[in-house]
């Protein structure tokens, strides 16, 4: 956060609108909170979903699906996340740890496919009804997620207002079904058509 936003009135504002839903809300996704409605309404219990980022949203998805598979990459937040989903038997918690400096994890291309992006080639084509990206290697994430949808599978990107945003690689023709933001985030959902 930049000193200067903390002069202005609107970003000072929202970012209490968002202390006060995250303190009404402890065990939601870290995301903006109309994609989260948009969610509740829209994901069912027969649906197969894969997350990269783990954490509260892990438990809020497995909640809501037949099976989440989470891939993270930090050891020790892996264990915390353990931790809070032991005892579900719908959750494939997987520890796949970053193979460049995060600085480095946002390129379009790699001469070898990380192994955090690769794992989703272990499913078969059409098998997801729902993907999340929000962790690190977004952009061949969301690429490498793309032929994993089944027709009408749900595609959720977070942080799509970032610079050089990883969403450039969502087909044209896939329908942009919600787009909402908080001051602390841009989330964005696709449906495969």
């Amino acid at each position: 956060m930049r000193l200067r936003n903390l002069f202005r009135p609107l970003y000072l504002a929202g970012r209490i609108q968002n202390w006060l839903y995250e303190r009404r809300h402890p065990d939601h996704p870290w995301l903006a909170p109309q994609a989260i409605t948009w969610l509740e309404q829209h994901l069912r219990p027969d649906m197969r979903g894969w997350e990269w980022g783990s954490g509260r949203s892990t438990l809020w998805f497995a909640r809501r699906l037949q099976s989440i598979t989470s891939i993270e990459s930090d050891a020790a937040w892996f264990e915390q996340v353990r931790g809070m989903v032991s005892g579900l038997s719908n959750v494939d918690l997987r520890l796949v740890p970053l193979e460049h400096p995060d600085a480095e994890t946002y390129a379009f291309d790699y001469p070898v496919l990380p192994a955090n992006a690769a794992v989703i080639q272990t499913v078969p084509d059409e098998s997801l009804d729902f993907v999340v990206v929000d962790g690190w290697y977004r952009p061949v994430c969301t690429r490498a997620a793309l032929p994993k949808l089944k027709p009408g599978g749900i595609l959720l990107i977070d942080n799509t207002d970032w610079k050089d945003p990883p969403h450039v690689h969502v087909p044209k023709d896939w329908p942009l079904v919600h787009q909402s933001r908080n001051v602390m985030t841009e989330t964005s959902i696709w449906r495969k058509p």
